[in-house]
């Protein structure tokens, strides 16, 4: 039997896939199980042994280069799975697989959704979480345990080649701190930050700072921790693989609503998620082994489930489920500007005390 599931997205939506992977490899062991997804979100699979091949296509591309792709995969798969509801990865589906598994939207204009999957379900971005809604595209596939996604065993226990970090007298007790989202209206203050960063080393925590910054930027952030021993700046210097194993190691972990903070949690490792306008109902990092019902998190207000403590920003209008204030990616979230950083140095040492 052959399998194709796709899901041509994000880095975070595919590293949230790889729980149906997971499922579909429990009950179908034999199977040559592929995943499509687009060109540079590969990582989001973390090298998991349990995906046969990967098939990456570009965000954007020719009329003749999509002709060419489904001459070559059409009719391949004996069962094809879109976990989106765009039009793109359902006429995949429907081109690549012989039965069809989706999810859409029931407004009128996408009648021929139905037409094209054998099963579908309604897509849902309100009232349940992303992974659940995954499973119960495949309910008739699978069992009904809602896995966490996986990091596979390869990624964990392989060595760190970072010599920094093998090097670094702290490297047996530490947190990680990821400062950067891909979307500015995902971002917690550089000054908040730094005065997080200042109250760990006042308790004289090792720190890693981790993510992508441009070069101005990065500059200053240089330049303002080089003298200090405790803090190891390894920004723009990991692939995503060495940065899952370095927070694996840590004692707790601290970014905002990102891939790097699905997959920390995923790792068992204490992680301290900071969330502003994003659902935490349907984007909520899933707890290591959490098996719960239709999300491990309430819409508002900060909690604690399993190793994750999810900080919510303040206001009547959080989450607003909008792109920042201004509703766009590049717009400021006014509740993450005024996210103080003791509400996440008191989560660390909830962590760091027990």
């Amino acid at each position: 039997m052959k399998i194709l599931v796709i899901c041509p997205r994000r880095v975070g939506d595919v590293f949230l896939a790889t729980s149906v992977i997971r499922a579909l490899r429990v009950r179908y062991p034999n199977a040559q199980l592929d995943m499509l997804v687009f060109r540079g979100t590969e990582v989001g699979v973390l090298s998991n042994p349990e995906i046969d091949n990967v098939i990456s296509v570009p965000v954007r591309s020719s009329f003749g280069a999509q002709c060419r792709l489904i001459f070559k995969y059409y009719r391949q798969y004996d069962i094809s799975i879109s976990l989106l509801p765009g039009d793109r990865p359902v006429l995949y589906a429907w081109l690549m697989g012989k039965k069809r598994y989706g999810t859409l939207t029931l407004a009128k204009k996408y009648f021929w959704k139905k037409w094209a999957l054998h099963k579908w379900v309604e897509f849902d971005g309100s009232r349940r979480h992303t992974l659940v809604m995954y499973h119960d595209i495949v309910a008739d596939l699978t069992d009904s345990a809602k896995r966490a996604p996986q990091i596979s065993k390869r990624v964990i226990e392989a060595e760190i080649q970072i010599t920094r970090y093998t090097r670094w007298s702290h490297n047996n007790s530490y947190v990680v701190m990821h400062l950067t989202p891909k979307f500015r209206y995902k971002e917690w203050p550089l000054s908040k930050w730094h005065s997080l960063i200042q109250a760990c080393l006042e308790r004289d925590l090792g720190i890693i700072l981790v993510g992508i910054f441009d070069g101005s930027a990065l500059d200053g952030l240089n330049l303002m921790y080089a003298d200090e021993p405790r803090v190891l700046n390894l920004l723009n210097q990991t692939s995503i693989n060495e940065l899952v194993k370095i927070i694996h190691s840590a004692d707790c972990y601290i970014g905002t609503d990102t891939a790097v903070t699905h997959m920390a949690a995923a790792t068992g490792t204490p992680t301290v998620a900071i969330f502003g306008p994003s659902s935490p109902l349907v984007w909520g990092p899933w707890p290591k082994d959490y098996s719960g019902g239709a999300s491990a998190w309430r819409q508002t207000g900060s909690q604690t489930v399993a190793n994750v403590t999810l900080i919510q920003g303040l206001g009547s209008c959080v989450p607003c489920l909008q792109e920042g204030c201004s509703q766009h990616i590049g717009s400021v979230s006014d509740c993450l500007v005024g996210l103080e950083s003791t509400r996440v140095l008191q989560a660390i040492l909830s962590y760091l005390e027990r």
